[in-house]
């Protein structure tokens, strides 16, 4: 789904106001406005968290995948792993790791326990990039936490994950009803897949 197309999502559900709320002017992104829904505020969200990641990436000569993977990286992982968790197919991500790993910011070793297992680490050169990325993502909110106390930071951390998690079992339950469709043999005997 393109940014474009997620920010019109988000603009075409009519937004009321009260007589307390600002109605959306030309300095605010066309069509945002103060979202109203949570589906609403978690699309403006996903084309800020975009753009801040453009931003970031960017600014350290990467590509918004390229950070993701890095990122993703932190802790050593098997390709297969690391697909899982960056939602993309696995020959994708064999192919981000083979430019990282061309300019030495990630290399391949094998696994201690199981010689057959290949992980993905960051190298040093990895890791300094890897955390000037993230310092520069924290930057971009540091105005806006430093005026919040711990326990508001601890109740968002706290909910962002919750929604997370939420989304993450719908799209497991997703993936697992896609993988388990059975359907009854001509025969009516056992099912089949």
């Amino acid at each position: 789904m393109t940014l474009s197309f997620i920010s019109m999502m988000v603009s075409l559900k009519p937004m009321t106001t009260s007589s307390n709320q600002k109605p959306a002017g030309p300095a605010d992104p066309p069509g945002l406005g103060d979202p109203q829904t949570v589906p609403q505020a978690l699309g403006r969200l996903r084309v800020a968290l975009n753009d801040a990641y453009l931003r970031a990436s960017r600014r350290h000569d990467l590509t918004p995948q390229q950070a993701e993977l890095l990122c993703a990286t932190l802790r050593p992982a098997p390709v297969g792993s690391l697909a899982r968790t960056l939602r993309c197919d696995q020959s994708n991500v064999t192919r981000l790791v083979d430019r990282a790993a061309q300019r030495g910011l990630i290399r391949r070793r094998g696994d201690q326990p199981d010689g057959r297992v290949t992980l993905i680490e960051l190298t040093p050169q990895g890791r300094k990039a890897t955390e000037a990325f993230i310092d520069t993502l924290e930057a971009q909110l540091s105005t806006l936490l430093a005026d919040w106390p711990e326990e508001r930071r601890r109740a968002i951390t706290a909910t962002l994950n919750e929604i997370a998690t939420a989304l993450d079992e719908v799209r497991n339950d997703v993936v697992s009803s896609r993988n388990e469709v059975l359907t009854p043999s001509s025969t009516g005997g056992t099912p089949r897949r």
